[in-house]
């Protein structure tokens, strides 16, 4: 049984469409996560570029060996993802991804220890446009944060009739790309990310309430007069600009009392989501 139920592509004219929108000049090392069956991989090869292409079927993993025993430019690795340590140089993804751990890739390659430059990645299309975000379709909280260092970007759609085996969705190639200047420096960051998860665990659906939590009243109105935001707008069709824009705003003029209520916010909520997968994780080898 495949590992993590990949589904793989099966058209070479689509991997040829979506090789050609790759970067290669800012891919000194490239990184394949789930090989498969190697479509992919064999086009990747052709770039001339050092791979490294990650397999945690052992099946699979097999037949890519005895596939490029003379590959002299692709290392072969049997691991699984989520606990392969990323390599210590900058490096470029081009995969087709898990679907159903998707989420979980994505939090992995953009974390503060990752040395990713750009990753191309094929996933669930409803999941390319939550990450992608507003105005593309309700922004969660996962996009803004990811916006901050990173430029999220849709390429193509794929048709499902494109797989095998087929999925009940279509799905889509997005590029996450490492900003040259991230939006903020790393305290600044840090608070930032503080202020968004401490007003969306606040589950308040409309802006103006949302913000009441930080701001005061008076503050709240000159903020969304000045963004000519309406007051009913809900948090989730925010765009990250207007994040931006409200979060300088309470940098400025929110009371030290507000600042410190918010800090920890984005720490605290890495810590629940870690234990969850923890116990996630125990489930599923019991």
């Amino acid at each position: 049984m495949i590992s993590h139920s990949q589904n793989f592509i099966n058209n070479r004219e689509i991997i040829n469409k979506l090789i050609s929108q790759v970067n290669f000049n800012d891919a000194d090392l490239i990184l394949e996560i789930g090989p498969g069956k190697g479509l992919i991989t064999d086009a990747l090869i052709k770039q001339n570029k050092k791979i490294i292409a990650v397999e945690v079927d052992p099946k699979l993993f097999s037949d890519l060996q005895k596939k490029y025993a003379n590959a002299t430019n692709l290392s072969l690795i049997q691991a699984d993802f989520l606990k392969y340590s990323t390599p210590s140089k900058p490096f470029t993804i081009v995969s087709n991804i898990p679907f159903n751990i998707t989420a979980d890739i994505v939090r992995k390659i953009t974390n503060e220890q990752s040395k990713l430059h750009t990753a191309y990645l094929i996933m669930q299309k409803d999941a390319s446009i939550k990450f992608l975000g507003a105005p593309h379709a309700h922004s969660p909280l996962l996009s803004h944060i990811l916006n901050i260092d990173f430029e999220i970007k849709w390429l193509m759609d794929i048709d499902k009739s494109n797989y095998s085996p087929r999925p009940k969705f279509d799905t889509a190639f997005v590029s996450i790309k490492r900003r040259k200047e991230p939006v903020f420096d790393k305290q600044k960051s840090e608070q930032f990310k503080d202020f968004l998860v401490y007003i969306f665990e606040r589950r308040k659906p409309r802006i103006k309430e949302a913000l009441k939590s930080t701001m005061s009243n008076r503050q709240v109105e000159i903020i969304l007069s000045n963004l000519h935001i309406s007051e009913d707008r809900e948090i989730k069709k925010i765009i990250f600009t207007e994040w931006v824009s409200m979060f300088e705003t309470f940098v400025v003029h929110a009371l030290e009392k507000s600042k410190k209520r918010i800090s920890g916010s984005y720490k605290k909520l890495l810590a629940e989501q870690s234990q969850l997968h923890k116990i996630n994780r125990t489930r599923k080898d019991t």
